[in-house]
């Protein structure tokens, strides 16, 4: 049982109820100990004493019902700047709430007594019953007073934790959504680029080239809102990318695609995340059509293993440095998921964490 079902539970107005009738029936038990009027005669205890403790758990039920009301109505009319204060308050008008009921107890203590079993004598006077009958009171108002403090107290600190999970939430939503607007300049920015050398070079690639671009660009503003896709969702955007960077660099980049098909439809990454990968393999690397660079896409566990060769640029031309950054602080912001950079002499390895549902998800 996790922990929100375990809260419900306790929560529940049975369990709530049940509590407090076992509370007072035990209360009850200790007030007749001490209470010398009750005599040591087991039948006369169990009749009288019983009845006692029916009257107990009912009058005790209705007070405890006023208290929480009082409470409320002092939640409501008081500042909710000041916690101290409003708790002394509702101190302060629980210890007046209790001397009525104190003389409202003893009322209905007397009558039950007369009226049910004809204890005229036992009532002539409360001094032999004085210490037993304040005794049980003052226990039940500690009572009182410290359920109604560690319900305030837990109310309190359980909307303070709320209010602050809130704004960590949104903190968070708010950094991942900065991380998402840079994709549209540095995607469009680098695309550019690349249209720019093409456009002098043959009219009719540079028109399939912006049909494409196109259509790539309209999935990162599709994708704008999302903070996942799905991985075969991703690898048709890589199409459509790869179709790209194809038409400038021809033979030189060879894909390898390889992930399981059910990985494809229920793993979640955040948008562009393979494509920015790619950019980053082609941007930092050298290549040509003898010596193409070769990026792999592959599942491992709960990995995708993007891997390219290792052939570092002296100068990488064009770079604005988001790319692999912006990946891993996205991540960052997930929760306790990660990227893994693995640079060996001839390889680069990002394992990049497969989100299988939303719930693994903490924005």
């Amino acid at each position: 049982m996790n922990t929100a079902k375990v809260e419900s539970v306790f929560q529940s107005k049975w369990f709530v109820y049940g509590l407090r009738i076992l509370i007072l029936y035990l209360f009850s038990v200790v007030f007749k100990s001490f209470d010398l009027t009750f005599p040591h005669n087991f039948s006369t205890f169990l009749f009288r004493g019983q009845a006692f403790s029916l009257m107990y758990v009912l009058f005790g039920l209705l007070v405890w019902e006023g208290a929480i009301l009082l409470s409320r109505w002092m939640e409501r009319n008081t500042s909710k700047e000041n916690v101290s204060r409003r708790l002394l308050l509702l101190c302060l008008s629980l210890l007046v709430y209790g001397l009525i009921v104190s003389f409202l107890f003893g009322l209905c203590y007397s009558v039950f007594d007369i009226v049910l079993f004809h204890r005229y004598d036992a009532w002539e006077s409360f001094s032999s019953l004085s210490y037993d009958l304040y005794f049980g009171i003052f226990m039940f108002y500690l009572l009182l007073l410290g359920y109604n403090g560690i319900a305030f107290y837990y109310k309190n600190w359980k909307e303070s934790q709320l209010n602050t999970e809130r704004l960590m939430r949104e903190n968070i939503q708010a950094k991942y959504d900065v991380l998402k607007s840079q994709i549209d300049p540095h995607f469009f920015f680098n695309s550019l680029s690349v249209l720019t050398n093409l456009v002098y070079k043959s009219p009719d690639l540079s028109a399939e080239y912006i049909t494409q671009l196109a259509k790539s660009y309209r999935y990162i503003l599709d994708k704008k809102f999302e903070n996942l896709v799905s991985i075969q969702t991703e690898l048709e955007f890589l199409e459509s990318y790869s179709f790209l960077i194809r038409i400038r660099h021809q033979s030189s980049i060879e894909f390898d695609i390889q992930i399981n098909e059910n990985i494809k439809y229920i793993g979640l990454i955040p948008p562009a995340t393979l494509q920015m990968l790619v950019e980053n393999a082609v941007k930092h690397n050298r290549f040509s059509a003898n010596d193409p660079l070769h990026i792999r896409i592959r599942d491992e566990g709960s990995f995708l293993i993007v891997t390219n060769d290792l052939r570092k640029r002296a100068v990488v031309q064009n770079s604005i440095g988001l790319g692999l950054d912006n990946i891993g602080k996205r991540y960052e912001l997930t929760g306790e998921k990660r990227i893994e950079v693995i640079e060996t002499k001839t390889l680069f390895i990002v394992k990049i964490p497969i989100i299988t549902t939303h719930e693994d998800y903490h924005i």
